[in-house]
């Protein structure tokens, strides 16, 4: 990392990666449990395929590896590409599992349709 732009990228890049994994929550306790806890879920994912990509890479240009923010980079980059998978996962099984609650507790309040209550018009 010689250059200010390479700083300012990978800092940026970690910065995306670490919004990538934030989950929400009611306070601030269980948004950084679950945010801790998504990282080290993904963590062992994105350290194997860095390996394996570090060493497709020295493969592929003769032996020589790359320095250690490019490394950070790769991981930082795949990281986000989990995060993001496993956020659709876990939305997606919030999202069924509110679905799933509401079919078997209906609500009491009947609803209104738009044509049940004749308004008089005002004209």
């Amino acid at each position: 990392m010689k250059t200010l732009r390479e700083k300012f990228t990978l800092t940026i890049t970690g910065l995306i990666w670490l919004t990538f994994h934030v989950r929400t929550g009611p306070d601030m306790a269980s948004i950084l449990s679950g945010t801790f806890a998504q990282i080290m879920l993904t963590a062992p994912y994105s350290i194997g395929f860095t390996y394996i990509t570090v060493i497709m890479i020295r493969y592929f240009t003769g032996g020589s590896t790359p320095p250690w923010d490019r490394i950070i980079r790769i991981f930082f980059t795949i990281g986000i590409f989990f995060a993001f998978f496993f956020a659709l996962y876990e939305y997606g099984d919030r999202a069924e599992k509110l679905r799933k609650a509401q079919e078997e507790n209906p609500p009491t309040v009947s609803r209104i349709y738009l044509n049940e209550n004749q308004k008089v018009k005002l004209y």
